[in-house]
């Protein structure tokens, strides 16, 4: 079978409670995928086991459509790395990103309670 493949930007954002971290890849799919649905991205080293919701899909003149994901967040409505762990497991899971091809663009110190904000 020979499916057309479509390339997007995918953006992923991941937080703590002080901290917001920003990757990008491009990623091939065999068909567009829509605000609200959810996405499982790779990540070998950590397992796949969130699912990202879309939350907005951008289609550019002469460019692949940009991607951007919902940041995680908990049952408390934090981000999903929070707590006294947050910190170092929001750094294991970034790293395990970059080393699945995923480009970090930035991960800057954030003011209290950043993300209700988002």
């Amino acid at each position: 079978m020979n499916e057309a493949i479509i390339r997007a930007r995918v953006r992923l954002y991941l937080g703590s409670d002080t901290r917001l971290a920003y990757l990008e890849k491009d990623v091939e799919f065999v068909s567009m995928p829509r605000v609200g649905e959810w996405l499982k991205l790779r990540n070998e080293k950590m397992g796949d086991y969130f699912a990202f919701r879309i939350r907005e899909v951008t289609h550019r003149e002469g460019r692949s459509p940009d991607i951007m994901l919902e940041l995680m967040l908990d049952a408390d409505g934090r981000p999903e790395f929070s707590g006294r762990e947050g910190e170092e497991e929001l750094d294991e899971y970034v790293q395990s990103y970059v080393e699945e091809g995923w480009a970090l663009r930035s991960l800057k110190e954030q003011r209290a309670e950043w993300w209700k904000f988002i």
